[in-house]
């Protein structure tokens, strides 16, 4: 007999009571859920029966509070119930059979509370407080109010008393189910004991010889074997273990053999950690171009290559990092069959396609850079020395090295991401007030230095409240984006855009003087002014702007005195009557304290 039927017929009479004890289990189990959803439900009712009641005190509280006042605020709580009285008697009523008509009833007498008493009493409040108030004398309100409470105690109370059955009906369900429990855990435990005693008897002395003999061999014993004898098992089990044996040795001998192979891959591990660090450390794609530039020779000793990245916005492969020579050239991305296909394509392997359609051709092995996704680049290798080709273990480095480079490209791109994204007008794409804060700091200090021209204009759209009064929030946004586009358009080199919040924009101007700036701001006034913009096929009508324009005198101008000065030339222009632009004052001592906080 096979040692399979032989624990087959040991565990029969356990799985016989598996299966009576499920049965009785289930029936016990379901008896408990019925009875305890059954009172669940109860207490649902008990709950909306409730809600139902705070909803009605609450009519009655809003109402008597508007009879009272006169102030509609007083209705909040009485409208609020209006809501949610419906949907809360719909509940009550959802699964209730409702025999004695309580239900109907108390739906009934709410109707006519609303009819009778709140409807008139509110009409009555509109014409005077006192016509309201002998509606109130009259007393029918409370006594609609006194028969609904009096409707909604006897529910709960006919509830409630179905709610104690219910439970003592699932408290002794659920003695009873533990009591099964017990009793068939018990017997469950016992026939298990005795069927692992009768089997492990059989197998004990199965498996004594084989445990010596592993004890043997743990102990560094050459050429154990074990007798074939027993079942059908014992005599294959003995056949596996005196190969095992055999072959133990001839394992050991190709451990050793490994061990060389794992410390040179634990270098290499190391030293790809290392790289990692550095890229990490790395502020920008500049940075970890050197960086990558000094590593790769050393990570792919006996290559050159170029690493190519990604430009979405000009749909080139740019190159980023170049070694051993090679000299990077920019690539369409469409013509290198790694990045269509998302995998390494080597030279020489057998292919039904050309090499890559663009680039330098099928002597390079092309390695595709994705990462979450994104098509971050590709790298281009060959052997160093012309006519050779990749080592294979080098080859299987590329997917960790590839890998580091990613996440490491990755991470770089997307601090310069959130560079922009911190400096910048989501709106707009503009510079935003932390931006121009940092360059007036930076450029103030420059022109203190240097002596040369620095000015500043501050832009308000005149009216813009009034055109989003008028045509909606979507139509002054569509006016101030294309208004930052004519500001970004007339923004000379080297100048400095920027919508420090709301309708408000402005344009930093170094190099320039008082007279250049206001007249690039009078070109941008008169270009503004002239618009006729529409926004959802509506007219928007004209658009202006009033502008003020301040220039920097050292030493006694700071950012602050700058950005004053030009928002007083601002105000100057709004007093004046909008769109036009106007000069501010040359900044003297006078003018210097005035500006200055006290």
């Amino acid at each position: 007999m096979n040692l399979r039927r032989l624990l087959l017929l040991s565990q029969v009479p356990f799985w016989a009571l598996l299966v009576a004890a499920f049965v009785l289990l289930s029936s016990t189990l379901d008896a408990r859920v019925q009875a305890t959803e059954r009172a669940d439900q109860t207490r649902a009712r008990l709950v909306s029966v409730a809600q139902v009641m705070q909803h009605v005190v609450d009519l009655e509280t809003g109402l008597r509070g508007y009879v009272i006042t006169g102030e509609p605020r007083f209705l909040d709580p009485y409208n609020a119930a209006q809501v949610a009285l419906p949907q809360a008697l719909a509940a009550l009523e959802l699964g209730s059979s409702d025999q004695d008509g309580s239900l109907g009833r108390i739906r009934a007498l709410i109707g006519r509370w609303q009819n009778e008493v709140a409807a008139p009493e509110l009409l009555a409040r509109q014409s005077s407080a006192a016509a309201a108030a002998a509606l109130v004398k009259t007393g029918r309100g409370k006594a609609i109010l006194d028969e609904i409470r009096t409707q909604v105690e006897r529910y709960s109370a006919g509830q409630a008393a179905s709610l104690a059955e219910l439970e003592a009906v699932a408290s002794a369900q659920l003695r009873r189910l533990r009591l099964t429990l017990l009793g068939v855990g018990g017997v469950a435990l016992l026939a298990s004991l005795l069927a692992t005693l009768f089997s492990a008897h059989k197998l004990s002395s199965s498996f004594g010889r084989f445990t010596a003999a592993v004890r043997r061999v743990s102990e560094g014993e050459d050429g154990v074997q074990v007798e074939d004898r027993g079942s059908v098992e014992m005599h294959v089990l003995a056949r596996a273990f005196n190969h095992m044996s055999g072959a133990l040795t001839l394992a050991q001998q190709e451990a050793a053999m490994r061990a060389d192979e794992l410390t040179a891959r634990n270098d290499w591990m190391a030293q790809l950690g290392d790289f990692g660090d550095w890229m990490q450390a790395a502020r920008s794609l500049d940075e970890g171009a050197r960086i990558l530039e000094c590593a790769l020779p050393e990570l792919l000793p006996g290559t050159r290559g170029t690493l190519l990245q990604h430009n979405a916005s000009r749909n080139l492969l740019l190159p980023l990092a170049t070694w051993g020579g090679e000299t990077g050239v920019a690539t369409p991305p469409d013509g290198c069959w790694a990045l269509r296909r998302g995998e390494i394509v080597s030279p020489g392997a057998d292919r039904l396609a050309p090499a890559c359609l663009g680039g330098p051709g099928g002597t390079y092995t092309c390695v595709p850079l994705f990462s979450h996704g994104e098509t971050l680049g590709i790298m281009r290798l060959r052997p160093a020395v012309e006519g050779q080709e990749l080592p294979e273990a080098l080859r299987a480095l590329l997917p960790g090295i590839v890998r580091q480079v990613s996440l490491a490209l990755a991470g770089l791109r997307l601090q310069d991401r959130l560079l922009q994204q911190s400096i910048r007008d989501p709106l707009t794409g503009l510079f935003n007030r932390r931006r121009l804060e940092d360059e007036l700091a930076a450029q103030t200090a420059h022109a203190a230095a240097s002596g040369q021209p620095l000015s500043l204009i501050a832009l308000d759209v005149d009216h813009f409240k009034r055109l989003n009064d008028t045509f909606g929030h979507d139509a002054g946004d569509a006016a101030l984006v294309r208004l930052s586009a004519a500001l970004r358009d007339m923004a000379p080199p080297g100048s400095t855009p920027a919508r420090p919040g709301g309708e408000e924009f402005s344009l930093l101007l170094p190099g320039y003087d008082l007279v250049a700036a206001t007249a690039l701001a009078e070109r941008l006034r008169a270009e503004i002014a002239g618009w006729a913009l529409t926004h959802a096929g509506i007219a928007l009508g004209q658009i202006t702007v009033s502008l003020g324009v301040a220039g920097y005198a050292p030493p006694l101008s700071t950012p602050d005195a700058l950005v004053r000065a030009a928002d007083e030339a601002l105000y100057s222009a709004k007093r004046q009557g909008r769109n036009r632009v106007v000069e501010a004052a040359p900044l003297h001592p006078e003018a210097w304290l005035t500006l200055t906080p006290g």
